[in-house]
């Protein structure tokens, strides 16, 4: 069966879509995992990343003609979902930006929950790993959505509402049956410069508190406690000037693995991405297998 990895917090602007894609990407063309994300967030931010407007528009007309619907049709429940290749071991469930004004009225029942994940484990089990890229709290699909995951791991980066999402997400996820499902993994540093090494460990403090006091107003114990890994990744998925706009991707296809950003028409790419994006995806799936293991 696949492993549903999912990104999530409830505040926007953590880096949440950017860290979703490069997870994904780094498993499919770096690793040579079968990878496909589900982009269940109604802004489909991480759609844009993968999907093109002239190729958008040309699935669109595909599925509508082969019966196929997009992300959150079919999270609910309404039809067979759309799988766009976007290359030989990555895919994605696109979601559309017509979901905006509809995320409202969505409502994902508990028993769709559990059905949905018999249709992931059915209908995606080429895949290895799932990246399911969850929306902010705002739209209320995030509670029952995180709940077919296997494992959660969330962003944070230099503000304390980060802090106070974190908080409780944690307390949402493990508090509501079944309250052993999704684990949480860790929180990862997003956009910190790599001298900020004060703020750093600043944030890792803040973390770990945050962390410790959730588990411990709920009476409960930390997955990976005592097992050697801190609360926070001890890899960062710092700042970088390509990523500033976030639409970044760890391959094209004539290196086959590179980060890229499309400039004015063209293709760019960035080693020095790779060189702290692929550690901490190697961190990534450490953690999955000794939590999972168990």
């Amino acid at each position: 069966m696949p492993i549903i990895i999912a990104v999530a917090n409830y505040k926007g602007g953590v880096g949440k879509t950017t860290l979703a894609s490069v997870i994904a990407t780094t498993f499919a063309e770096r690793f040579g995992r079968k990878t496909i994300i589900i982009d269940a967030d109604p802004q489909s931010n991480i759609t844009e990343v993968f999907v093109s407007s002239i190729d958008f528009d040309k699935i669109s007309y595909y599925a509508k003609n082969q019966g196929k619907v997009f992300s959150l049709e079919w999270i609910v429940g309404s039809g067979e979902p759309m799988i766009y290749s976007v290359t030989d071991n990555l895919a994605i469930v696109p979601s559309k930006p017509e979901y905006i004004g509809l995320a409202k009225f969505l409502i994902v029942p508990a028993e769709r929950v559990q059905e949905l994940r018999k249709e992931i484990d059915k209908k995606l089990k080429e895949f290895e790993f799932i990246v399911l890229d969850l929306p902010p709290q705002m739209y209320g699909l995030i509670g029952p959505l995180i709940k077919i995951a296997d494992v959660l791991v969330t962003p944070v980066t230099k503000t304390s509402f980060a802090l106070t999402a974190l908080y409780y997400l944690i307390r949402d996820v493990r508090g509501t049956p079944p309250n052993e499902k999704p684990p949480f993994l860790g929180a990862v540093l997003t956009r910190f410069r790599r001298n900020e090494t004060l703020n750093i460990e600043l944030y890792r403090r803040r973390v770990k508190r945050v962390v410790e006091e959730a588990y411990r107003s709920m009476a409960m114990k930390w997955e990976l406690e005592g097992k050697g890994y801190s609360y926070a990744f001890n890899n960062i998925f710092y700042a970088h000037p390509k990523l500033a706009d976030i639409r970044a991707l760890p391959f094209d296809e004539s290196e086959n693995v590179r980060m890229i950003r499309v400039i004015r028409g063209r293709v760019r790419y960035s080693n020095q991405i790779l060189s702290f994006v692929e550690p901490l995806v190697k961190e990534l799936e450490d953690r999955i297998r000794l939590t999972l293991s168990e």
